[in-house]
């Protein structure tokens, strides 16, 4: 048994696609894991892909890797052009369990077409405060809700053909700080926690494939180890919990681990103990945990590479699932918390103030190209612009729409009330409305719970009166 049966890699790390492409046949991890830096248009992704496919079974002899990626849908999705889930809070919000599979059903298909078949989704994590890493990633507070809109997840993504992940096991919305730069701990007791475990026993009763352990520290569960390098916790949701599939780290790289331990410890505490596949996003940082599993008695690890061979789920839908429900769905259900509209037959400002990803789960950005592109096309008068352009004009009596988010996290929110003193203006958040006491009550607000082009045009087009 080689090492690499246990790593999940990123590409990360190398100058040259060459050393990249000899060192990955040198390690042949058991699964690649692409991120949005990878690629850059269609073709590009599905070159990359073959190109992998063809250095291990043509170059190597061997059975292709798992290819995995993240696209859990929002602001979470590492393949922007395709048909992907809104947000897990928009599905909570919408509480329709037949569009949450079929929403997965669409994501498994499409990641299956292109020879993806693990998506490290859904997140299950429960969002008791505001915790700024996850918001609309979570499907809320509600434990019944975050279980049944889960386990449609799996159950879509599973019968797609695509592998399904329960993550961040065992929760991680109770913390305040985001682990790529920190260790966070969690210093609630015992059954509090237990409780925010509740979705993920519900996932294991829906057959996920596999469950990322967070790197948070639970000081009441284990005051050593997160819970990615925690025997305790990972035995736990072995033994209590039952979980037969495979368990694998959240990425190593990430500074909630690598600041705070060794590499050795880490690969010791994870794969050494119940850990079936250590995640990391540097291929550099895979060669170094490839020769330190070979130090190891890996001939003991037998289990662990069958739970890994039988990941991926057998196909089961004999459909290709119907988008446009989907699209439907993202158009019109959004939600007005406070009223205010804009005259459709008057011209308005559009200020897209997040173009840019806001942390570092959100490599997806919306430009804005496909809101503009299809309000131009009906005829409307407006002009977009920035909040810098904003400010230096002097506007009165205008109608101005701006479409944010999060603005309790920053400090823009001044800018967007000072317009509204003088102007109609209506604010469309594409997150949870955490932020809507920060803005003056003059604003009309607007949630549509997503990043998506879909959700944002269906809110504009609330605040234009159509519905």
């Amino acid at each position: 048994m080689i090492p690499g049966n246990l790593i999940q890699t990123g590409l990360g790390g190398f100058d040259s696609e060459e050393e990249t492409f000899r060192e990955l046949k040198k390690i042949l991890p058991f699964s690649i894991v692409l991120f949005r830096s990878d690629f850059g248009t269609a073709s590009e992704l599905q070159e990359l892909i073959k190109k992998i496919n063809h250095a291990y079974e043509i170059d190597c002899g061997v059975k292709k890797p798992v290819i995995a990626v993240d696209q859990e849908g929002g602001n979470v999705v590492r393949i922007p052009w395709l048909d992907y889930i809104p947000s897990n809070y928009f599905l909570s919000r919408v509480d329709n369990q037949k569009l949450t599979y079929l929403s997965a059903c669409i994501t498994g298909t499409q990641l299956s077409e292109l020879g993806i078949r693990w998506n490290l989704a859904p997140v299950l994590d429960t969002l008791n405060k505001f915790n700024p890493v996850l918001l609309e990633r979570s499907f809320g507070d509600d434990l019944e809700k975050i279980g049944a809109h889960g386990s449609a997840i799996i159950r879509g993504l599973n019968d797609s053909g695509v592998a399904s992940t329960a993550k961040h096991f065992p929760g991680h919305g109770s913390v305040m700080e985001d682990s790529h730069e920190v260790l966070p701990r969690d210093m609630r007791q015992k059954q509090l926690i237990y409780n925010d475990m509740y979705p993920f026993t519900m996932a294991i009763g829906n057959g996920v494939r596999s469950i990322m352990l967070s790197h948070v520290l639970y000081t009441e569960l284990d005051p050593d180890f997160p819970s990615s390098m925690s025997e305790k916790i990972q035995r736990l949701l072995r033994e209590k919990l039952g979980f037969k599939g495979v368990i694998l780290t959240d990425s190593v790289n990430m500074k909630a681990l690598s600041s705070n331990y060794d590499l050795k410890e880490i690969v010791g505490q994870s794969v050494g103990k119940e850990v079936d596949i250590i995640e990391t996003s540097s291929l550099q940082t895979a060669s170094e945990i490839d020769r330190i599993l070979g130090e190891m008695d890996v001939k003991k690890m037998k289990d662990k590479v069958e739970r890994n061979t039988n990941l991926v789920p057998q196909r089961t839908l004999k459909y290709n699932p119907p988008v446009e429900i989907l699209d439907s769905f993202s158009l019109v259900f959004n939600r007005t918390e406070r009223v205010g509209t804009i005259d459709p037959n008057k011209p308005f400002f559009l200020v897209l103030l997040d173009v840019k990803p806001e942390s570092k789960v959100s490599e997806a950005k919306n430009d804005g190209s496909q809101i503009v592109s299809t309000l131009k096309s009906q005829n409307f008068h407006f002009t977009v612009l920035s909040l810098d352009q904003l400010r230096e004009r002097e506007m009165k009596g205008a109608q101005i729409i701006f479409v944010g988010r999060n603005e309790h996290m920053k400090t823009r929110y001044e800018d967007i009330n000072a317009a509204a003193e003088n102007n109609n203006c209506v604010f469309i958040s594409s997150s949870i409305s955490a932020d809507i006491g920060v803005l003056n009550t003059k604003i009309a607000y607007i949630s549509c719970y997503s990043t998506k082009s879909e959700n944002v045009l269906g809110a504009i087009y609330r605040a234009l009166q159509f519905f």
